[in-house]
């Protein structure tokens, strides 16, 4: 009898603890979500600063503004830049992105300001760039800019240079130019940027990059200088 009414208390307090544990887990779960929420907004925060940096030093670097554009054919949001990077699937024959709203895929484009003028051209993704570079290796940069100014302002948002495309399919490309005082163009982001994206884009090496930097007492890029 000791034994049967042990049992029963035993699985009582098994079931309390089961239901204050799941009560925990409940009260517990909105905090969760909210916290995970927060993070991701935040993390998306940092990621559209980072894009958005790196488009202004690419258009200083190359006396342009680039511009990603889409807006949505079915519910009309217009997309972030970020959004639209984020919403190629990596398909070398599919150049749509995604609208974040209604899932509906359509084909965006990167417009392309100058003091003398502006162009919009289709805009493709990192994946879908590179598969277009093949046999394009020997046109010098003004003539594969003309010929081809859609792969060559995808090429410029995503790689920061022809060369740096280039290379990464394995191929050396011998036209591109140093950039003309690199210095001042990049000194507003030098701390803002890590050093070797910003090398990528000035088409210098990182070392020199680095150096410049401690030159004008700037610590180095660190995620919390964007917040």
């Amino acid at each position: 009898m000791r034994f049967l009414k042990g049992s029963l208390t035993l699985g009582f307090l098994s079931k309390y603890e089961e239901v204050k544990t799941m009560g925990l887990e409940q009260r517990l779960a909105p905090r969760l979500e909210q916290r995970l929420e927060l993070k991701l907004r935040l993390k998306l925060k940092i990621q559209a600063r980072l894009l958005d940096l790196r488009l202004q030093l690419i258009g200083k670097v190359n006396d342009e503004k680039y511009s990603p554009h889409a807006v949505c054919p079915k519910c009309f949001r217009r997309l972030t830049p970020l959004e639209i990077i984020k919403g190629f699937n990596r398909d070398v024959n599919d150049f749509t992105t995604k609208c974040p709203k209604c899932k509906d895929r359509f084909e965006p484009t990167i417009i392309c300001k100058r003091k003398v003028g502006t162009t919009e051209v289709a805009f493709y993704c990192p994946s879908q760039t590179l598969n277009q570079l093949g046999g394009k290796e020997n046109l010098p940069v003004a003539d594969f800019k003309a010929e081809y100014p859609a792969i060559f302002h995808s090429v410029t948002v995503h790689f920061g240079s022809l060369a740096q495309a280039f290379k990464k399919i394995g191929i050396n490309y011998r036209f591109e130019e140093s950039v003309v005082k690199w210095q001042k163009k990049a000194r507003q982001f030098l701390g803002l940027l890590p050093d070797s994206v910003i090398a990528r884009i000035v088409r210098v090496k990182y070392s020199e990059v680095r150096k410049y930097r401690l030159s004008q007492n700037i610590p180095r890029f660190r995620v919390e200088n964007l917040l």
